[in-house]
């Protein structure tokens, strides 16, 4: 009975944990920033270009944290000042952020300065959770404009497989038609040979017809003197 009870258990705990994992797609984490190690958020992309996670980042910061981020070329921050929204309460706050590509991967880590501290769930578990909430929906967001990228390019390439079957019918009927039209030609020749032939033949005939002719006349030049009038 224990043994029935408890494999249930163990494949439910597996499933949630499993389900979990999939969801919680934003990390908190401990990161290196300009300002050392610092408390973070962090998001991996699989098969995504970094510089559609750069532009989708950049308006979701303005839209949902009222940030116009500006990127610093030395340390490739991403950062917006004197921020307010109601996601992180009554305080300004700050916003640094970097993005990362590996291969066909890319990562977006960003940083809340609340000023005393760096936003973390220890010091502050409630602008922590908003925070996180907001990050999975900008996750989700790119995972779809990444998706629907990917589906745009294998449109394209039907669209190019398309193009590619309509030219290879084209030259298909091209060289149907050369055929026919060669086989015409040919069917021409062939004739014209018959012809040819038999005119051929017949020029022979002529030609025989014509030594006789020459002949007789050299046998009256050569009687000549024994013609009688």
């Amino acid at each position: 009975m224990q043994r029935k009870f408890f494999f249930p258990v163990l494949m439910f705990l597996f499933i949630a944990s499993a389900a979990s994992a999939q969801w919680n797609n934003v990390i908190e984490t401990e990161r290196m920033m300009s300002f050392g190690s610092r408390p973070a958020f962090r998001m991996e992309f699989p098969n995504t270009d970094a510089g559609l996670v750069e532009d989708l980042w950049k308006d979701y910061a303005k839209k949902n944290f009222g940030a116009k981020l500006k990127k610093d070329k030395k340390s490739g921050e991403w950062s917006a000042m004197d921020l307010k929204s109601a996601i992180m309460g009554d305080d300004k706050f700050a916003i640094y952020s970097t993005v990362e590509k590996n291969d066909k991967n890319s990562a977006l880590t960003v940083w809340f300065d609340a000023g005393s501290y760096f936003l973390n769930r220890r010091d502050n578990p409630g602008n922590t959770e908003e925070v996180s909430r907001a990050l999975r929906q900008f996750y989700i967001d790119v995972r779809r404009a990444g998706i629907q990228a990917e589906l745009t390019a294998e449109e394209n390439k039907l669209k190019d497989l398309d193009k590619k079957q309509k030219n290879l019918q084209k030259d298909n009927d091209g060289m149907r038609k050369d055929i026919d039209s060669w086989k015409a030609k040919i069917a021409k020749a062939e004739q014209d040979i018959v012809n040819n032939e038999r005119e051929q033949e017949q020029n022979l005939v002529n030609q025989d017809a014509q030594r006789r002719a020459i002949e007789a006349v050299r046998q009256r030049l050569n009687n000549v003197e024994n013609e009688r009038n």
